[in-house]
C-alpha cells in the first residue's frame, strides 16, 4: 500500500478543516462572478455524489464571502484558505456568529427537528456587524419530514442577507418542496478530472503516491470516497488491483471489529467488482457467477435498506467466496 506521510496519522480531514480546494475552479469562479454582480442565489442546492467535495467547496466559498474585506482573506488565486483567517478558526470551532451548520449528529441517521429549531433561532438573531448570515445544510437527504417542514418555513421567511448552501447526495431523494425553492447546481467530474483531483488529494496524505496503481474500476466513484477507501487499506500491503479477494476478507474482519459503515460500503463495492472480474474472465461460467453476484448483492442491499444484522451476512459471503476461490 502507499506510504502515509511520516508526520501525519492517516485521518481524512473534515470538510471544514480542508485548507485547499481541488477541481472546483470553474464552479468557484462562477459563484464569485454571480456574487460580485449581485446575482448569487440566496438558496443554493449542490447536488452530486457523496465524496465529490461539495461540502469542502461550500466551506471555501463561505470563507471567501466572510473574509472578503478582512485581513488574511481567502486566497482566490490558489483556492486556499489562509490558516490565520479568523473566520476559518471560528468555523472550525463552531463559534462563528454569522454561520450556522445544520447536519445530522454522528450517532443519528436523520437531521432532527430540534436542530432545525436552533436554525430558526439563529435566523431570528441580529447579525454581528450587520453582515449577512450563512447557513450550510449538509446531507439534506437526511432531513426527516418534521425538520424538512421547519426548514421550508425558514427558507420562505429568509431575507436577502441570508444565504443557504444545501448539500445533497444525489443517490438519495430530497423533498421536492425543498428542491423547488433552490437553484440547483449539479456537480460532476469527468474521469480525467477525477484522476487529477484524487492525485492532488492523495498527495496530501501519502508519500510517493502512484495514480497508476489505482484500480480503474474504482473511478466510477468520487475522489473523496476513493481516498477513504485508500485510508481503510492503509495498514495493509494488499494490491487492490490484483487481489480483491484478500481485500474483501480483510474488510470483513475489519468491519466485524469496528462496525464502520464506510467499511461496509467499500466491501459492497469490492464484492461487485470482484464478480465483474470473474464474469469477464470466465466465459463458460457466466450464468453461475452472474447468479452468485445477483444473490449476494441483493442480500447486501436488503441488509442496508432494512438495517438488518450484518454479521451473519458477512459469514455467508466469506464462506461463499472461500469456496469459489478453491
Amino acid at each position: 500500500m502507499t506510504e502515509t506521510k511520516k508526520d501525519k496519522n492517516l485521518e481524512i480531514l473534515a470538510p471544514r478543516n480542508q485548507l485547499r480546494l481541488f477541481g472546483y475552479n470553474k464552479y468557484f469562479n462562477s459563484f464569485v462572478k454571480l456574487f460580485k454582480i449581485g446575482k448569487l442565489p440566496n438558496t443554493i442546492l449542490l447536488s452530486g455524489l457523496r465524496g465529490s467535495g461539495k461540502a469542502t467547496f461550500s466551506y471555501h466559498f463561505i470563507n471567501y464571502l466572510l473574509s472578503n474585506n478582512k485581513s488574511n482573506k481567502y486566497l482566490i488565486n490558489d483556492f486556499t484558505i489562509n490558516e490565520n483567517n479568523l473566520d476559518y478558526k471560528n468555523l472550525c470551532n463552531y463559534t462563528h456568529p454569522n454561520f450556522f451548520i445544520l447536519e445530522n449528529d454522528s450517532t443519528e441517521e436523520s437531521i432532527k427537528i430540534e436542530n432545525t429549531r436552533r436554525l430558526i433561532k439563529f435566523l431570528n438573531k441580529t447579525t454581528y456587524s450587520s453582515d449577512f448570515k450563512i447557513v450550510l445544510i449538509d446531507n439534506a437527504e437526511q432531513l426527516n419530514i418534521h425538520s424538512s417542514n421547519a426548514l421550508l418555513k425558514a427558507l420562505e421567511e429568509s431575507n436577502k442577507n441570508t444565504f443557504f448552501f444545501i448539500i445533497h447526495n444525489n443517490t438519495n431523494k430530497i423533498l421536492s418542496t425543498i428542491k423547488s425553492r433552490c437553484v440547483e447546481f449539479k456537480v460532476s467530474f469527468s474521469i480525467i478530472e477525477k484522476k487529477s483531483i484524487l492525485e492532488k488529494l492523495a498527495c496530501e496524505y501519502f508519500d510517493n503516491f502512484d495514480m497508476y496503481k489505482i484500480d480503474e474500476s474504482l473511478l466510477f466513484d468520487s475522489p473523496g470516497n476513493i481516498l477513504r477507501y485508500l485510508s481503510i487499506l492503509d495498514s495493509t500491503n494488499i494490491d487492490i488491483s490484483n487481489d480483491k479477494l484478500s481485500c474483501i476478507f480483510y474488510l470483513i474482519d475489519k468491519y466485524n471489529q469496528k462496525k464502520n459503515p464506510e467499511v461496509f460500503s467499500f466491501l459492497s463495492i469490492l464484492i461487485e467488482l470482484y464478480y465483474n472480474e470473474l464474469l469477464s474472465s470466465n466465459e463458460n461460467n457466466l450464468e453461475f457467477y452472474s447468479m452468485k453476484r445477483h444473490k449476494i448483492l441483493n442480500l447486501i442491499n436488503k441488509t442496508k435498506k432494512f438495517n438488518l444484522d450484518k454479521k451473519n451476512l458477512l459469514i455467508t459471503i466469506k464462506q461463499t467466496l472461500t469456496n469459489e476461490s478453491k
